[in-house]
């Protein structure tokens, strides 16, 4: 308990200081924001147009949900008036991250009790449970309105079902699970298999295991089914026309490096704290093989649905050039190694009291050290409420040319101010520099923070980004008249279908 209250605390306190909106995906959960409006009203046209889009359908259906809850905790805010005031909603989306975020915390609970199911103890079951806890991948998504971990959670949830008490309800119920990962956020589609695979290992000598496949396969077409027969009805062939585009959309980056980003990603979002737990795993592989021993099942599990998804994002990156790895891909190999985790510090330092008090000390330090910078961060958004209510609306320019601009919809009331970089830096094509003028005030770009860096940037991207200045600045200009009122079209330049820069 102590654990999951301070992870909830901690993820609700990220939530509060704001970030929302910063990340591409988080658009999308508007989508159940817009559902959420269109039922309400009675409004069967825009539910359908919301239902019909095929892309991560079911965090639609759970945005709406969550918009619900939403409403009923506004009203203890100055934000409970919808109907007057419907901007309310979005001066409230604090509220909806930490619900959401409550799937992050939700997560950690899970690990252990899969180790459990897995034949671990409560020692270390918690062990596990406190390795997801202080992992900072598991963590600084969690302010962000994105599906990956209520798609993490749904997977873990098949498994510790699929894993217990092998009745056929349960096995349906674990294959509809299994089948809501990839409704929930398309990106992790190599989790379904994955999820079967380790179900189908642990049914192994089972009389009914061919039932077992049965029902958990019907389980996930029931699923599948009911989400696509709902999409289809709203979107008619429209519905499939888009997702077969979509899925060919997982292409910004490069391809190549699909075997080597997820190790970078790790190391610059875990640190030495994540170096030394893979060390300790290797350490306890080691350890058992030299003993003429079986590794626990617990670390075979997890190094193997660890190996089993890092294996899928690399086949399907460097071999077929179909999908390219980025930072979120890569977290669904925390909870994995986090059970392997467990069971290799059980292992290590089961009988030694002083030992254990010592690494938990040290984990829970080590995992705060790699928390404390996500509240220092100021992202665009509070960046441009600030300057629109102290400023008035300057002029917008980048230091870096290829980004992707949405064109301002207020009149410029203030030519003689720009505001530089007040946005996500992407693509990238080159370093151009500020516009001549004295700075007013300046602040760190996110996207200094280097795990956000794999989220579809190259590596030449990424050079630029830890070489160059790329701080938000506003900026009083020597020439007002060499920067436009708004960028122009040129400098919107995409990333070709090939995943390679144009």
């Amino acid at each position: 308990m102590a654990i999951l209250v301070a992870s909830a605390a901690l993820r609700f306190a990220l939530c509060l200081r704001g970030g929302q909106y910063f990340l591409g995906d988080e658009e999308r959960y508007d989508r159940g924001v817009s559902l959420y409006n269109s039922v309400a009203a009675g409004d069967t046209a825009a539910m359908r147009q919301v239902l019909g889009l095929p892309e991560h359908p079911l965090f639609a259906w759970l945005g709406a949900a969550i918009t619900e809850v939403q409403r009923g905790v506004a009203a203890f805010t100055p934000y409970g008036d919808w109907g007057h005031h419907p901007e309310n909603i979005a001066f409230g989306i604090w509220i909806a991250a930490c619900i959401l975020s409550i799937f992050s915390a939700l997560n950690i609970l899970l690990v252990a009790l899969i180790a459990r199911a897995l034949g671990a103890d409560w020692a270390e079951a918690l062990w596990s449970a406190l390795l997801m806890a202080v992992s900072n991948t598991a963590l600084y998504f969690s302010r962000h309105l994105v599906p990956y971990d209520t798609a993490i959670c749904a997977a873990l949830a098949s498994l510790l079902i699929g894993l217990g008490p092998r009745s056929l309800p349960r096995v349906f119920l674990s294959g509809a699970l299994a089948a809501a990962v990839y409704c929930l956020y398309n990106g992790y589609w190599f989790l379904p298999p994955v999820i079967a695979f380790l179900c189908l290992c642990s049914w192994k000598g089972d009389s009914r295991v061919i039932s077992r496949v049965a029902a958990f396969a019907l389980g996930a077409m029931a699923l599948a089914g009911t989400v696509f027969l709902v999409g289809t009805w709203a979107g008619g062939s429209q519905y499939w026309k888009i997702m077969r585009a979509f899925s060919g959309t997982v292409t910004q980056g490069v391809y190549t490096e699909g075997w080597s980003l997820p190790w970078a990603y790790l190391w610059d979002s875990e640190g030495c704290l994540g170096a030394a737990v893979l060390v300790l795993i290797a350490y306890a592989w080691f350890r058992s093989s030299r003993d003429g021993r079986q590794p626990g099942p617990r670390l075979a599990f997890g190094l193997t649905g660890a190996g089993l998804i890092y294996a899928l994002m690399v086949l399907f990156s460097v071999a077929l050039k179909i999908f390219v790895v980025y930072g979120r891909t890569v977290k669904p190999l925390v909870p994995f190694l986090c059970i392997a985790g467990g069971c290799a510090l059980g292992q290590l330092v089961a009988e030694r009291r002083t030992v254990r008090l010592m690494v938990a000390t040290g984990l829970v330090a080590g995992g705060f050290l790699m928390a404390i910078p996500h509240f220092t961060f100021v992202f665009p958004r509070d960046v441009e409420v600030y300057v629109l209510k102290n400023f008035g609306n300057p002029k917008r320019t980048l230091s870096v040319s290829g980004s992707i601009y949405i064109p301002l919809e207020a009149t410029v009331s203030r030519p003689e101010l720009a505001l530089v970089n007040d946005q996500v830096l992407y693509p990238i094509k080159d370093y151009i520099g500020y516009p001549e003028g004295r700075t007013l005030f300046r602040v760190e770009n996110v996207l200094n923070y280097r795990p956000f860096q794999y989220e579809g940037h190259t590596p030449r991207q990424r050079r630029i980004l830890r070489e160059q200045d790329i701080s938000i600045r506003l900026i009083l200009l020597a020439h007002p008249e060499a920067v436009p009122d708004d960028l122009p079209y040129p400098l919107r330049n995409q990333v070709r279908p090939n995943g390679h820069e144009s």
